[in-house]
Parts: C-alpha cells; structure tokens; sequence
C-alpha cells in the first residue's frame, strides 16, 4: 500500500528532519512509529498524508507517487486518509456531531447516510451522549476521542495518528488504543506514531523506531 524509497527531508535552514528512508507499509497493517521527540516520526505521517513533499526520494500510495501529485489532486488522495493530528483542529463553533459530519459531507455522503456513520462513530468512540456538546466543553481525551471519531466515520482504507495518546492518562491511552486496533481488525490500515513505549500494545503490529530522522535496523 505504501512505499518509501530512499526519502530525506530537509527544512530550510539545513535540518534533515528524515534521511534515506526506505521502507513498506502492507495493506491491513498496523504499525507503530516509535522514537524520542524530534526523531521525525510526525514528518514521516505529513509526508505519507501529502502535507508536506520529501526533499529527494519517491513516496508511492498504491500505485501513485505521492511525492510528486499535483496540488488540485491532494483532496481526492486525502478521502482515503483519517488524520488525527497532535493540534485537534476542531472546529470549535460547532457540536460534536457536526464536526462529525464535516468530512461525509465533503465526501458526498446523503444527509440520512452521513447522520448515521457520524452517529455510528461517536458510539464507537464512547461520545454519543456528548453528540451537542461543543468540543470547549470537553475534556483533552473527549477531544481526541472526537478526533478520532470524525477520522474513521468515512471508514477510510488509511488511518494515520500521529501522537494521539499524548497528555493522556494511561486509561484513556489504552481506550485510545484499543480502539485504533478494533479498527485495524475490520481490514484498516493504521499507522500511530507515540514516543511512549507503554502506548503500544504488545504483539498487535510492527514497531519501527526513528532515531534522529533514520530507521534503526
């Protein structure tokens, strides 16, 4: 499904962010990006999620090469995507739902269609009786919950998480992550980035450790 073939990233100024990164991602996998701060893990996900482009190398999402897809093209690459990201983006002028909603609507879902997968997610995520809260009135881990609820409502083929447990207490990681792996078994591809060894649930995926933008062996 995804292929990296000798990708560097270097941002102005100089820093190389990742170097030579060569690797394969399969269809159906969950994989974990583990590494200290700074190790390029969250680079890695921007680079896959077409973000941001790679400074040498070939990034290939199935058959596309990612790394050199048009800009009018990168909506249509990202409907296969549910991103969850460190900063939330949240649209905090709207209930949970709506934010929900945002991206079947974008995706073309029928009103009736969309209502029910949005639903469907945030009972899957446990925040269906939040459904009209606004994300100020809930808690850091109901917000990520609710990230992740509008992420996989599409029910995309690619999940990508980049740090999703951080600031969490150890029930709410573990929740969190039990759901990424309930997610996996229904054939989902799902990368989670954590620099918390005790985030990973032993046996459920592969590991690949980052250190200092390179994959150690």
């Amino acid at each position: 499904m995804i292929r990296l073939e000798e990708i560097s990233k270097r941002y102005p100024g100089g820093h190389e962010a990742l170097t030579d990164i060569s690797l394969e991602i399969s269809a159906g996998e969950l994989v974990y990006l583990t590494g200290h701060s700074g190790a390029g893990k969250s680079t890695l996900l921007k680079l896959i999620a077409a973000i941001e482009r790679p400074s040498t190398g070939a990034l290939w999402f199935h058959e596309q090469n990612i790394s050199r897809i048009q800009r009018r093209s990168i909506p249509w690459l990202r409907r296969n995507f549910g991103l969850i990201f460190q900063d939330h983006k949240l649209l905090f002028d709207r209930n949970a739902i709506h934010n929900v909603l945002l991206p079947l609507e974008i995706a073309g879902f029928s009103r009736h269609d969309a209502f029910a997968r949005a639903r469907a997610a945030l009972d899957k995520v446990g925040l269906l009786p939040r459904e009209r809260a606004l994300p100020v009135t809930l808690s850091g881990g109901e917000q990520q919950l609710l990230c992740i609820a509008r992420a996989i409502a599409t029910h995309p083929p690619l999940l990508l998480a980049d740090e999703p447990t951080g600031n969490l207490d150890s029930e709410a990681t573990a929740s969190i992550m039990r759901i990424f792996r309930e997610f996996n078994r229904t054939g989902t591809t799902v990368i989670v980035s954590s620099h918390d060894p005790a985030a990973i649930l032993p046996g459920t995926g592969r590991v690949i450790q980052l250190d200092h933008g390179r994959v150690l062996p």
